[in-house]
This record gives C-alpha cells, structure tokens and sequence, in this order.
C-alpha cells in the first residue's frame, strides 16, 4: 500500500463523531506509520546488499592485470583489422569510380 492509500484507510475509519484534534492525530499515526514500514524496506534492502557484496570472489591483481592486457590487445588487433578493409574497401572503391 502506498503513503495516501493509508492515508485513505485511516480516514475512512475515523469516524464523524470524533473531534477534529482525534482526526488529525489519527492520520499523523497512519503518516508516521507508512514512513516507518518504508524506512524499513530500505534498511532491509542495503543489508541484504551489503549480505551479497560480500558473497562476492574479486579477483587478484595478478588475475585482473592479465584480464586487462588481452583485452587491449584484442581491441588493438581488432581496430588495426577494421582500419585495415576500411583502407582496402575505400581504395577499391575509389578505383571502381576512376574506371566508370
């Protein structure tokens, strides 16, 4: 339920009768109440987080170096590659409109 969903309920259980200082209080309670149980919910989300955050098996230095280089390298070579056909299919081109 949201904030003015219980806001609803409480008010729809106050009843007529009751003085309008009882009203008041009666929602600033379902207020409070609804801010809690929200305040909790994100309490109980940041320490499950913080749970699986340690559950977590980060790599060494040595393991994550490794990783790093071929991924440069591999970038690297792949770049060099495109650069490469982009050259070829440009002056291949360039040679079809000199002949046409």
């Amino acid at each position: 339920m949201g904030d003015s969903e219980n806001k609803e309920v409480v008010l729809n259980e106050v009843k007529a009768d009751k003085p309008e200082a009882e009203k008041e209080a009666s929602v600033k309670k379902a207020d409070k109440s609804a801010k809690d149980k929200s305040a909790k919910k994100k309490s109980g989300f940041f320490r499950s987080l913080k749970a699986e955050f340690k559950k977590i098996i980060w790599p060494d230095k040595e393991t994550t170096v490794k990783e790093t280089t071929a991924v440069v390298v591999v970038t690297v070579i792949l770049g060099a590659i495109i650069a490469l056909l982009d050259f070829v299919i440009k002056t291949g081109l360039d040679k079809l409109i000199q002949i046409g």
